[in-house]
Order: structure tokens, then C-alpha cells, then sequence
């Protein structure tokens, strides 16, 4: 039989500072994981809300690219149903200098439009633009010219 404070020969146990100091490192290495965990999840809900307004930028797009022989304004609401984004259509002339010199010694090359898409977020103060697209369109003028 063994007495109080015999320790069996060969068994060794733990001293209360070496299990202070794993707990600590343990602490350590789980708040860097939950560290990481959260920053991720904050980059894949950016990546999704920048999916988000580029798909309704495209859908925007799409749909003036739809009306290519009249200028359009405003989108559809049927066609873009996001109640809390607005799209802002413009149209600006490509000038001569902005096109590739390729392309300026085309004959019978009809001029270009820019189309510039702009999404605004309305639930923001002060209507933030969170996307803004450009598309470069062909203008016709006359409507025997246009593609069928």
C-alpha cells in the first residue's frame, strides 16, 4: 500500500502553471480562429452584396441594350423590381479621340453613344451610387440601318 504524498513510480502529473500556460495558449488560438471566421464572413458579404448590384446593373443594361433604337430613361419597374435602388441612364457622344484608331478607318462606321448606367442605393442618405456601368452603343439614324 501506498502512503499519503507516495507518487507511483514513473507517473508524472501536470504542475498547476504548465496547465495555466496550455489553457492560455488554447485562449489564444481559438480567438484568432473566431478572428479569422468573422473577417471571412465579412468579405463573403461584400463579395455578395458587390454580386448583387452588378447583377442589377447587368439587368439595367440589358434592358436598355433591349430598346436599342430609342433612348431610354428610366427602367421598367416590372423589368427591375428592387424597390430600395434606382437606376440613372445618360447618354454622352463618344468623341473621336476615344475610339481606338482601328476602328476610326472604317468606312461606313456608324457613330457611337456612350451609355452610362448608374445604381443608387435609396435606402442610404443622399441616394449613394454603389455601381456605375458604361456601354458603348451604336446610334442609328436612320431605322432602315438598324439590325434585325
Amino acid at each position: 500500500m501506498r502512503r499519503r504524498g507516495e507518487h507511483v513510480s514513473g507517473v508524472k502529473g501536470f504542475t498547476l502553471i504548465e496547465v495555466i500556460i496550455a489553457i492560455g495558449i488554447l485562449a489564444i488560438s481559438l480567438a484568432s480562429l473566431f478572428q479569422i471566421i468573422a473577417s471571412s464572413r465579412a468579405r463573403i458579404a461584400k463579395a455578395e452584396e458587390g454580386w448583387h448590384n452588378m447583377h442589377m446593373l447587368t439587368q439595367a443594361a440589358e434592358y436598355v441594350l433591349l430598346h436599342r433604337a430609342e433612348m431610354v430613361d428610366d427602367v421598367d419597374r416590372e423589368f427591375f423590381p428592387y424597390r430600395d435602388y434606382q437606376v440613372n441612364i445618360s447618354y454622352e457622344d463618344v468623341l473621336d479621340e476615344q475610339i481606338d484608331d482601328d476602328f476610326k478607318s472604317i468606312e461606313g462606321q456608324l457613330p457611337l453613344e456612350l451609355c452610362v448606367i448608374e445604381l443608387l442605393n435609396l435606402k442610404t442618405t443622399g441616394k449613394e451610387t454603389v455601381g456605375t456601368l458604361e456601354i458603348e452603343r451604336i446610334v442609328y439614324e436612320d431605322e432602315g440601318l438598324e439590325p434585325e
